[in-house]
């Protein structure tokens, strides 16, 4: 039975190929590859655009909010209680400036998803700590990206080197990746399927658009949610009140140009409905205080449990990497906290490597797993690998030198030829 079930994925596969191959697709988006690639983006990926480390974060949103605020903010007296739970729990003593912003955020968390604070907790977002904090992060990552036109050259030579037949995978909440596809004209998407008809049982996809697949599994400084600003109109509407309430964002007279995120028809109760891209972020982004806290998922260990406006950018990402071509991890360290990203990539890259690993394709066969980080001393790619070994060795290529157009030229490059 495997045997038979392997001949209908490689001839299933093969068909796809071919249909595309003569279509013109792939020439047509000026890439002789076939695609069918991942490529999963961390921080790393964005550091040659001048965008910090989540270590450099924490001190900048502070800064931020204390130029605007002063140190009289709730964002301050959650933070000393932070600072307190520590030297009483841990036994540990803090100065602001000492505190790791991931470890904050996960007591904020924690505080907020239990409700700790009864009627106090101010909404299902966050309290109002943690909406400071991820509007200041939106604000201080936004200040850092160059304008489309502005940025390092491995971006736009990244961007041309993708397929309409690739997936990225990012765990960043910037846009350089966007900005790059936006620079050169080549057409993306950032939501999972597009679909031509919904029905009871099964939804239709529409295939024939020819575009790159982005999915932002911790969300994206220009996304914002439109469910609250939706739910008070109804609220009104119920009352007797043709109103139109009072939103930074998505009020009637609002300055900010906003589209939905996703395009096409959608199943009534798709979380992504919701979700709406600002066009001007720059103006948003340029108020000393940003108007509306964007859709992104706070920096802590507890991240997941307020996942699930996204979880359909997770939905069978675990079978992915059988029949891909290539899998490429660029800036991503794999902190231990992050035990739920471990488990993907473990499974992506097993399927990867154990299944077809030498089947040829119209004159293609699986590239190695390409593994990119910053990492110049031996006891950093130790355990960067340590980190990552669930990776056969053998069959995958290492680049330590960061992101550059050295690197797009490494991740372009078949170790493997036919």
């Amino acid at each position: 039975m495997g045997k038979v079930r392997t001949k209908r994925r490689t001839k299933a596969l093969k068909k796809l190929l071919w249909k595309r191959k003569n279509r013109g697709l792939n020439r047509s988006m000026g890439n002789t590859h076939p695609g069918f690639r991942i490529f999963i983006l961390g921080a790393g990926f964005s550091v040659p655009a001048g965008l910090p480390l989540a270590s450099q974060l924490f001190s900048e949103v502070r800064s931020q909010i204390e130029m605007n605020y002063g140190r009289n903010t709730k964002f301050h007296r959650s933070l000393k209680e932070f600072i307190d739970y520590k030297k009483l729990c841990d036994g540990v003593c803090l100065q602001e400036e000492d505190v790791d912003l991931e470890e904050f955020m996960s007591y904020l968390d924690i505080e907020h998803f239990l409700g700790l604070e009864g009627s106090d907790t101010f909404s299902e977002h966050g309290n109002e700590a943690q909406l400071f904090v991820k509007s200041y992060i939106g604000k201080v990552i936004h200040n850092k990206t160059p304008a489309s036109n502005a940025l390092p050259n491995e971006y736009y030579e990244f961007a041309r080197s993708l397929s309409e037949n690739d997936l990225v995978i990012t765990l960043n909440y910037d846009v350089v990746l966007e900005r790059a596809l936006d620079h050169i004209g080549k057409p993306y998407r950032l939501f999972p399927d597009r679909f031509k008809k919904i029905g009871e049982m099964s939804n239709t996809i529409d295939d024939s658009i020819k575009e790159v697949t982005i999915l932002k599994l911790h969300g994206s400084l220009d996304w914002f949610s439109n469910k609250s600003y939706l739910w008070l109109k109804e609220s009104y509407k119920r009352q007797g009140f043709d109103l139109d309430p009072r939103d930074a964002i998505f009020s009637k007279d609002s300055i900010y140009r906003t589209h939905p995120l996703v395009d096409g028809p959608r199943s009534e109760n798709d979380p992504l409905l919701y979700i709406h891209r600002v066009k001007n972020i720059d103006d948003l982004y340029a108020k000393w205080d940003p108007p509306g806290t964007p859709m992104i998922l706070s920096p802590s260990h507890m991240k997941i449990v307020y996942a699930s406006p996204f979880l359909d950018f997770w939905y069978g990402l675990g079978r992915a990497g059988g029949l891909n071509l290539g899998i490429s991890i660029i800036g991503f360290s794999l902190p231990e906290h992050d035990e739920y990203l471990k488990i993907l990539l473990n499974r992506i890259v097993l399927n990867y490597q154990n299944v077809e690993w030498d089947l040829s394709l119209f004159d293609n066969v699986k590239n190695n797993v390409k593994l990119v980080d910053y990492q110049q001393e031996d006891v950093g790619k130790e355990k960067l690998l340590e980190r990552y070994r669930f990776i056969d060795l053998k069959k995958a290529d290492l680049y330590m030198d960061g992101f550059s157009e050295a690197a797009v030229k490494f991740l372009s490059r078949n170790s493997r030829q036919v």
